[in-house]
C-alpha cells in the first residue's frame, strides 16, 4: 500500500471515530434535554407548546438576543449546587 493509501485510509478511521463518537454525545445531550424536560414537568405539554418554545429559542440565538444571557443567567442561578447550611438550636 503506497504512503498516501496508508494516510487516506488512517483519516477515514479518524472520521468514522468523530462521527460515533458525535452520535454518542449527541444521543447523551437529547437525554440530557429530556431530563431537564422531565424535571420541570414539560413531558405532558403538547408538541407545538414545545415546538413554539424551541421556536423562540431559535429565533433569540439567530438574533444574539439578550434573551439569551437572561435565559442563562437563570438557568445558571436554577442549576448552581445549594449550600447546605446546618442551623443547631442552642
Amino acid at each position: 500500500m503506497s504512503l498516501n493509501a496508508k494516510k487516506l485510509s488512517s483519516i477515514a478511521d479518524r472520521k468514522q471515530k468523530l462521527l460515533d463518537e458525535e452520535i454518542e454525545l449527541i444521543e447523551k445531550r437529547t437525554n440530557e434535554i429530556g431530563a431537564i424536560a422531565k424535571r420541570f414537568e414539560l413531558l405532558t405539554l403538547s408538541d407545538e407548546i414545545i415546538t413554539g418554545l424551541f421556536l423562540q429559542a431559535v429565533k433569540a440565538k439567530e438574533e444574539n438576543s439578550d434573551q439569551l444571557r437572561e435565559w442563562e443567567d437563570a438557568g445558571t442561578q436554577f442549576l448552581k449546587p445549594k449550600k447546605i447550611t446546618n442551623i443547631q438550636a442552642a
